[in-house]
Formats: C-alpha cells, structure tokens, sequence
C-alpha cells in the first residue's frame, strides 16, 4: 500500500508557501489559465481580481485540485504546499483539500444541524466527539458565529440567514484545520451587514492561515487583502501589495479595471 504523505507536514521550503509555477488549464483548443506563475505568503490575505470569465474560479479551483472534479479540463504546471507538489500522484486530493479549504459563492449547508455542519469533516475522519466539540467551538468562535448560535446548536443550519450560513461554511472548512483557505466571491449574495461579518471574519483570520479571495469588488480587496493578482483572459497581468495594484497600477488593463473603464 502506498503510503499518503501529508504535504503540510513538510518544512517549508526555502521559496515560499504556496507556489503556483506556469500553470495552464485548457478545455479542448480554450486555454481557461495561460501560464500563471504566483506566490501565495502564509498569514495574509490574497485577492483574484479580474473581469467575469477571466478564470478567477478556476485558478483557486487549481489550489486545492477541485479542478479535476471538472471533466474536460487539462492542466500543466505545478501548485506547491511548502516545498510539496500538491498534484503528486502518491497524495490523496481529499488530503489536499481538507489543508487547503474552499468555500463558495453560494452557502451549501446541509439540512442538518448547525453542530454537524460545522462538524462535517471531523465526521469523515473519524475524530473522537471531545475533539469534534473542542474543535467545532473553536471553528463557531474563529469565523464569528459562535455568539450567535451557542445556544441552539441543535437548530436547524437552513434556518440561519444567508450570511450566518456562509459563516456556518467558513467553519466548516476551519473545523479540520487548514493551512490555507479559498473564499469564491463569499460575500456576492449577501447583504452590507452580512457582508462586513464575513470581511471581518476574514480580517481575524489572516492572523494564523493564509487566505485568497476572489472578488469582483474593488473596494473588498482594498478592505481586506494585503495582496491583489490581477487576471485578464486567463493571464496574471500583475500582482503586488495591494496599495501599489490599487493605487499604482502598472499595466493599463489593471487601471482600466479598477476606475471602471474596462470594456
């Protein structure tokens, strides 16, 4: 048997944290992603911005190999955790994706309680239930729900609002202790107030894991990331700290997207 190594039990490497190196992903003759090279820092916040359609989606996909869910798609390059290909054929993609989290635009709970929707993925491992109560408070408390909801753990998750329930997912992911987290347009559905829970959230976050955003709003990334990646037409035009993309872009396209006169 194989053993499954766990690529974030590894020392860093000297390069970096999270290391995306020429990647390209193709459907058919359509190249979604053209050679994009980029270093994801461990603790700050990383945002995608970019037009709809210019692979956004895909390239967090990419990170956490949610991409091969996707039939059709090709992929060439690497993506690295700490030194380790993640798309090493001896790692198990369900390994990758419980160290590297993903939540999406829309919530997806499941109809069940708010305990074990937090406590889905401590299920699947077969953790013990002090573990899965230490950690499922932990979670509640780290992605700010735990107030709201301690006492009515039993309730009902498709009872919770749009934005306790995208909080309700954040934990989910946070339950089984990730080293990074991807967020897809979270906060896209949701009204101001749920909104400035989730960016806030995000703020508190950053302090102990590593986080991509992708938004369309250019008053988000300016918020909460302390980088931005700029992608046009599947292309990294450019990425730097956020102040220098936002306020001193290099590349006409950057500027054009970020003073709406992008066409």
């Amino acid at each position: 048997m194989i053993a499954v190594p766990d690529p974030a039990s590894l020392a860093p490497a000297p390069a970096g944290f999270l290391e995306v190196d020429h990647l390209s992903v193709r459907a058919g003759a359509r190249t979604i992603l053209d050679d994009v090279t980029l270093n994801i820092p461990d603790r700050t916040v990383t945002g995608v911005l970019g037009p709809s359609g210019c692979g956004k989606t895909t390239f967090i996909r990419c990170l956490n190999r949610m991409v091969e869910l996707s039939r059709g798609l090709r992929l060439e390059g690497s993506v690295r955790l700490l030194g380790r290909d993640l798309y090493d054929r001896a790692i198990d993609p369900a390994l990758v994706r419980r160290r590297i989290g993903m939540v999406f635009q829309r919530p997806t709970v499941f109809p069940s309680s708010v305990f074990e929707n937090a406590a889905f993925g401590l299920r699947l491992v077969h953790a013990s239930e002090e573990e899965v109560d230490r950690r499922v408070e932990d979670a509640l408390r780290r992605s700010g729900l735990w107030d709201e909801v301690r006492d009515d753990l039993d309730r009902s998750a498709l009872s919770l609002s749009g934005g306790q329930q995208q909080r309700l997912c954040i934990a989910r992911a946070l339950a089984v202790e990730p080293r990074v987290l991807l967020l897809d347009e979270p906060t896209s559905n949701l009204d101001p107030q749920g909104t400035q829970r989730i960016e806030a959230t995000v703020r508190r976050l950053r302090e102990d894991i590593a986080i991509v955003i992708v938004t369309h709003n250019v008053g988000q990334a300016a918020r909460i990331s302390d980088r931005v990646a700029f992608l046009h037409a599947g292309r990294l035009v450019e990425v730097g700290p956020t102040a220098d993309i936002l306020e001193r872009p290099r590349e006409a396209l950057t500027e054009q997207f970020i003073t709406g006169r992008f066409s």
